[in-house]
């Protein structure tokens, strides 16, 4: 979520992607005199368990593959075009938030509670692979760690577009918190980077009409 600044104000955000590590674990060892059948079984098991791990060139084939299967834009497959980021115009009436990196918010928050969200993350190729059912099901798993609860997501619009000569996804939907029903129009970017800008409004606002003014300003920063 994200809240803008004063009217006719671009935001540019450029920071570094996060990168994600592996954690190693190791199986902690019994101590002496512990050790039963069933968990020496378990840790014979273990020593010939391999985790299956996929090489780059490989992922990036058979994402390629899929992605011609399915008819779907492969232009992502291959794109050694460095961006730095996007920019867009934040609508009047928001600024950025003091306490979430990305988000602006409007100044009468949290009465108003709409926001704009924007987030850079690694390229993900097989993002392109995304579908209407497959954003669903992501965003009601995403929900139900966040609020511990099952949120029903109903997606309004799905579509394919391209910003500049990125494939990009255009996505509008809603849900309800409680006795709060949330709209939210969202943008994805498929660069060498994704890049996610998010709208979402309340249902006592409705600020539909001035995001998508603000989206027609978005732009990838090469």
């Amino acid at each position: 979520m994200m809240s803008g600044c004063g009217k006719d104000e671009t935001v540019q955000t450029s920071a570094a992607p996060q990168g994600m590590e592996a954690e190693q674990t190791q199986d902690e060892k019994p101590g002496e005199g512990e050790q039963s059948p069933e968990n020496t079984t378990v840790a014979e098991e273990n020593d010939f368990s391999e985790e299956i791990i996929v090489e780059e060139p490989l992922k990036t084939q058979l994402t390629e593959e899929l992605l011609e299967e399915n008819q779907l834009d492969t232009s992502v497959v291959g794109n050694s075009r460095t961006t730095k980021g996007c920019s867009f115009t934040v609508p009047e009436g928001f600024a950025a938030s003091e306490e979430a990196e990305g988000m602006y918010v409007t100044d009468r928050y949290p009465i108003d509670a709409s926001t704009i969200y924007y987030a850079q993350l690694e390229q993900d190729m097989a993002l392109q692979l995304m579908t209407k059912e497959s954003f669903k099901e992501q965003t009601q798993a995403d929900f139900r760690q966040d609020y511990g609860e099952d949120v029903e997501v109903s997606v309004d619009s799905f579509e394919q577009i391209r910003i500049q000569e990125y494939p990009a996804f255009k996505i509008r939907c809603h849900y309800q918190v409680g006795d709060v029903t949330v709209t939210q129009l969202a943008y994805v970017i498929n660069a060498d980077k994704s890049y996610v800008i998010t709208y979402s409004q309340t249902g006592d606002y409705d600020r539909m009409e001035e995001y998508e003014a603000s989206a027609e300003t978005i732009r990838v920063e090469n």
